[in-house]
């Protein structure tokens, strides 16, 4: 063999001159080069099916140096190099076939599995996480492709994928503007790739791009429901942004897919938290309603959170919204049993509602966690006559005389009422202490705090002339009275803006003047007092002699309010709101009115339910006795499936490719992580494929949750078939849920290589 690579290498550097000759023995010459080269050609196949490639490589070298312009033996240097991963000599090698001929079908099939070969190495390297070389794998795939041009053989899905995890390795190197221009590449090929959707929201929230991420990350989501990483992403968009109720529903969800995902949980603990921190700001600046909301999204991340239950039923104390406050005052201390505040708030919201008894146990409770605890040794004095506080205790002496004089029992009455009050004026509880106040004045008369504290109500309520008339009423009872005088300078102060021309008219003497005061007084009293109707009747009377009377227009929006007059309710308190957009009362008593029609609603819907109990009872029953018989299909599952799909080609040439002839199977293995489909049908597209044979496979009766389904599909390749790239996509349908509707389940795309007929070599023909 050595003899004959001397002898053709002779011949070979002779040709030019032999050409020359023109002699019978010129072509004898030219005869026994061409049978070397096939020789060469011919040993060079042999090594290659024996597998010996090492060896091939050299037999198809010397056939070339014979005949630069051997095609054949060009490609099947190629397929030695790529058989030993040399992907760059199978390259050169690859690419001197096609410049001899640009539409050579062999080598154009065989720079595609040179592309392919590259395309595979960047993917490995991406699961290795070695980027950097993930990217040079891939971009030498790009490049081959784009050399080959309008002869490729690849489909445009493939192409597209290549520049999908391209755009990933970029990713992983944090080489994000490289990585949104090979995915945005990607798009452009196919506007519905849910891996370039997915991988380019990530890449612009890493960028701080949020508002870029957020349509990418949303056509993920539409596309792939169950990818929790696009929930995750689309959350930290929307935190970033801002928008916190949109990142809540989307950790929640990222949540809900896999309870486990610890990112999520320390994404929810920041959502949380910022919640929260917005309800405590919007308590502060009592816009209570949006604390509602802002606690009520804090404990949607954690139902556990102790504090933002407590402040949530802070705020719905605020609103004198008590059924609403107690249920979540009561969480607070169910979840931290040391919280006194939360007791504290909690013995007020029973107070609200009325229910005395329970109101003493939940400030006892505070009690027993801090016993000096001020608010509520105010708040227990007040409801419990026969409590005594614990300096009390310690202090007092025993009364060696029993009491004769009922005084002291009066007196502690007043006392009581007074206390209450002031407890009530401390949580803004307006109205409340006004009657506690007035009635520790019925009780006494003369007790000059009980007026005082009604005075303090009254200007904190913004009613001048009622605190002046409080005030007033205390220095009449003991003109040394420093606490009336302060809250007289008090008065006087917040009086101190008024025009002089108002002055002057308060300074004329009125008799309809005092008449309107009188009714406005006669108003409140039939309030304090539940009269409601002729409470009504009173500040009526107030507004048609002065329509610009905000008090009477507030306190017949309550009259209304308490018999269920809603939507008049409503009138009146928007017409003090526009005589006084700045009271807060009355923002909240609008507030109040709202929540009371909603209540009244919902019970006139429940009462309307109740009404077809009975007929929605026999249906029940009938429903039920159907699933039963299975005449309404009906599924158990807990959830829906979610599915993940691994494709493979199994061939019994055992060289990775589909022969002409030759007939395997594409083996599917279906893993299901979720719950249970029934009636799956495995579909591809298209549907029909030239110089193929797909069987079509039965459909799976039932794929379980949380289990592995493998299935293989025989597939037969025409003796005539073309080589080439195919691809096909495996779409899997199946009926889930409760009435078992038929929808898509999961898609899987998936390529492999078909390789033609290679006719033998002819012969040399002998002499």
């Amino acid at each position: 063999m050595v003899g004959l690579n001397i002898f053709a290498g002779k011949i070979n550097t002779d040709v030019i001159e032999w050409s020359k000759v023109k002699s019978p023995l010129s072509a004898f010459f030219f005869r026994t080069m061409n049978a070397i080269k096939e020789a060469h050609y011919n040993l060079g196949i042999a090594y290659l099916e024996a597998g010996q490639y090492s060896r091939a490589v050299p037999e198809f070298e010397s056939a070339i140096q014979l005949d630069p312009n051997f095609i054949g033996a060009h490609c099947a240097l190629c397929r030695a190099y790529l058989q030993q991963d040399e992907l760059e000599n199978a390259g050169i090698a690859i690419t001197a076939a096609l410049k001899l001929d640009a539409n050579h079908q062999p080598a154009l099939l065989l720079r595609g599995m040179i592309t392919d070969a590259y395309y595979d190495r960047g993917k490995a390297y991406l699961d290795d996480r070695n980027y950097t070389e993930a990217v040079a794998g891939f971009q030498k795939a790009i490049a081959l492709d784009a050399d080959l041009g309008a002869g490729s053989q690849d489909t445009e899905s493939e192409k597209t994928h290549i520049h999908v995890h391209l755009g990933a390795a970029y990713i992983g190197m944090k080489a994000y503007p490289q990585a949104i221009e090979a995915l945005e590449h990607a798009l452009t090929q196919d506007a519905d790739l849910v891996d370039a959707h997915y991988h380019l929201g990530y890449a612009y929230v890493e960028q701080g791009e949020h508002d870029k991420a957020i349509p990418h990350l949303e056509r993920a989501i539409a596309i792939a429901p169950h990818l929790k990483r696009a929930h995750y992403h689309f959350a930290r968009a929307h935190r970033a942004l801002g928008n916190l109720e949109a990142a809540t529903h989307a950790v929640t969800e990222t949540l809900r897919l896999d309870p486990n995902y610890q990112p999520a949980h320390e994404l929810a603990d920041t959502i949380k938290q910022a919640h929260y921190n917005r309800g405590i700001t919007h308590l502060n600046s009592e816009r209570y309603s949006e604390a509602v909301t802002a606690f009520q999204n804090a404990i949607t991340l954690d139902s556990d959170f102790a504090t933002a239950h407590y402040n949530l039923g802070l705020a719905y104390l605020k609103m004198e919204t008590y059924p609403r406050a107690v249920p979540s005052l009561e969480k607070a201390v169910v979840l931290d049993p040391n919280h006194k505040a939360a007791y504290h708030a909690l013995a007020l919201a029973y107070l609200g509602q009325q229910e005395l008894g329970k109101a003493r146990d939940a400030a006892r409770a505070a009690l027993k966690i801090d016993p000096n605890y001020q608010p509520a040794l105010s708040l227990l004095e007040a409801v419990d006559p026969s409590f005594t506080a614990p300096e009390t205790q310690v202090t007092a002496q025993p009364d060696p005389e029993p009491p004769v004089n009922p005084e002291p029992d009066t007196k502690s009455r007043q006392e009581m009422h007074y206390d209450l009050g002031m407890a009530y004026l401390e949580s803004k509880m307006h109205a409340e202490a006004i009657a506690e106040f007035r009635k520790a004045i019925d009780v006494d008369p003369d007790f000059v705090a009980a007026h005082v504290g009604l005075g303090t109500i009254y200007l904190e309520m913004g009613q001048l002339d009622d605190a002046e008339n409080a005030a007033r009423e205390a220095l009449r009872i003991d003109a040394n009275a420093d606490a009336a005088r302060q809250l007289l300078d008090d008065i006087r102060h917040a009086r101190s803006e008024p025009t002089q021309p108002e002055s002057a008219e308060q300074t004329v003497p009125s008799t309809d003047t005092a008449d309107v005061q009188r009714d406005l007084e006669r108003g409140r009293a039939f309030l304090n007092g539940r009269q409601y109707q002729q409470a009504a009747a009173a500040f009526k009377g107030v507004i048609k002699s002065n329509p610009d009377a905000m008090e009477a227009h507030y306190g017949l929006g309550q009259a209304y309010l308490e018999i269920g007059a809603y939507d008049d309710a409503k009138t009146a308190a928007e017409a003090a709101l526009k005589l006084n957009p700045n009271s807060h009362k009355v923002r909240e008593l609008i507030q109040v009115i709202a929540f009371a029609r909603n209540i009244e609603r919902n019970r006139k819907i429940r009462k309307k339910v109740l009404s077809y109990a009975a007929v929605v009872g026999i249906i029940a029953v009938i429903v039920f006795v159907a699933i039963r018989l299975n005449l309404i299909p009906w599924s158990t599952s807990s959830g829906p499936p979610i599915l993940s799909i691994a494709v493979s080609l199994e061939e019994p040439s055992k060289n990775g490719f589909l022969d002409a002839g030759e007939t395997g199977n594409i083996k599917l293995t279906f893993t299901n992580t979720g719950g249970a489909a029934q009636n799956v049908e495995v579909r591809f597209d298209p549907s029909f494929i030239a110089g193929l044979r797909i069987k079509t496979p039965d459909p799976i009766s039932k794929l379980a949750g949380n289990s592995e389904k493998i299935i293989r599909i025989p597939i037969t390749a025409d003796k005539n078939v073309k080589g080439r790239s195919q691809q096909v996509q495996f779409q899997l349908f199946g009926k889930t849920g409760s009435f078992r509707k038929m929808e898509l389940l999961g898609i899987k795309d998936f390529s492999f290589k078909i390789i033609p007929n290679t006719p033998d070599p002819i012969p040399p023909r002998r002499r």
